[in-house]
């Protein structure tokens, strides 16, 4: 995904209760980045996390905001449960997470969970300046790396 992008890509899971992000392809010192590996604690204004968060029932969302909550993070995130659960749904149908300036005003971030593993998903993020015109292309990146990544098949 960068080096076809340039966008930095995630590899994120659900496990026991919690959202972490496993690995990434930016570098460490990159302060600008705004997701680093470890529990992601604004699931709700990811694109990872919805991916994530779609896959499970409604019951475990409700336990899984109960003990993480749902902040306003920027002026565009989502906090009302049922604009989520709409939200949820069309990531559903469509296969993709979006998340426009939710988590971070400056980055917009896609995923798609991995087949067969709904607990694991790809995603990638670029500034927001770049998503009108890139989103196209890195859509359709993320779905053929997802379908050729290794633990599809675990």
């Amino acid at each position: 995904m960068r080096r076809t992008t340039g966008a930095e890509a995630y590899f994120t899971a659900y496990r026991g209760g919690c959202i972490t992000v496993i690995d990434t392809t930016a570098p460490l010192t990159d302060s600008q980045n705004p997701f680093v590996p470890g529990l992601e604690t604004r699931a709700h204004a990811t694109a990872h996390g919805k991916a994530l968060l779609a896959s499970l029932s409604r019951t475990e969302r409700r336990r899984y905001f109960a003990g993480h909550g749902m902040a306003r993070l920027t002026e565009r995130t989502i906090t009302d449960e049922e604009r989520f659960e709409a939200e949820l749904a069309i990531v559903r149908q469509r296969g993709l997470a979006v998340s426009v300036g939710e988590a971070d005003p400056a980055y917009a971030c896609l995923a798609v969970p991995l087949p067969r593993r709904p607990d694991h998903v790809l995603s990638a993020s670029l500034p927001l300046a770049d998503f009108q015109r890139r989103r196209g292309e890195i859509s359709s990146l993320l779905t053929l790396a997802a379908a050729a990544f290794p633990a599809a098949s675990e």
